[in-house]
């Protein structure tokens, strides 16, 4: 996970392909702007999913993992957590290649292997492939609101060439 402040994204530049395209789009695109939905940016390599989700508890949701795109994540209106997990995890269900999503918990919570960020104040967070992740929660303490937020889809190096499906 790569977690920093927007002023700072540009510093990543030169990861990975598709993460020099999103950056390139996020300092040129009028984000407040967007309209929910998808937004293309490089076809299916990298696009935009401008969400308006309700937070959620975190005892309501479930880690996410994605094999062939990176997730880089960041809020337009309100505050959400998100939690990572850095250890083994037990799988929920089977693996949706078509929509690049399976769901998962984590095999040992509470032993330090799970962490939270906020994504409140101008931050972002980049999620690797295959990286646990726990998005949209209500900060702890607080009961679910709306949030509006950007998903940027971001496909690894090693399918930039092949066909991207999603």
């Amino acid at each position: 996970m790569i977690y920093d402040g927007m002023s700072a994204l540009p510093l990543y530049r030169g990861l990975t392909r598709g993460l020099d395209v999103a950056i390139d789009w996020v300092q040129s695109c009028d984000l407040a702007s967007l309209e929910a939905g998808r937004v293309e940016i490089d076809g299916s390599r990298v696009f935009a999913l401008v969400q308006e989700p309700t937070t959620k508890l975190v005892q309501d949701a479930h880690f996410e993992v994605h094999r062939r795109y990176l997730d880089l994540q960041f809020d337009l209106e309100g505050v959400e957590d998100v939690k990572v997990t850095f250890g083994d995890v037990v799988p929920c269900g089977d693996f949706d290649e078509a929509a690049d999503k399976g769901y998962c918990d984590a095999a040992y919570a509470g032993d330090g292997r799970v962490t939270c960020v906020s994504l409140a104040g101008g931050r972002f967070a980049v999620f690797m492939v295959g990286e646990p992740h726990m998005p949209t929660l209500a900060p702890q303490g607080e009961s679910p609101s709306r949030l509006r937020k950007v998903c940027v889809k971001i496909l690894a190096d090693e399918f930039w060439d092949g066909d991207a499906a999603i």
